[in-house]
């Protein structure tokens, strides 16, 4: 049974990709979370709170 805030269904299965084109990861979870931030806050300008011209 989901928890508070767990997606009740996703499609997040690689099971056909790894057998149909031999996809396997090679980035954590964590890894690629910080990457994406790092990512985001770069490309969206982060200012420290503050507004962006």
């Amino acid at each position: 049974m989901p928890g508070n805030g767990d997606v009740p269904f996703t499609h997040a299965n690689i099971s056909s990709a790894r057998r149909e084109l031999g996809y396997k990861p090679t980035t954590d979870l964590q890894t690629g979370l910080k990457k994406f931030v790092k990512w985001y806050l770069s490309y969206y300008g982060y200012n420290h709170g503050k507004p962006v011209n």
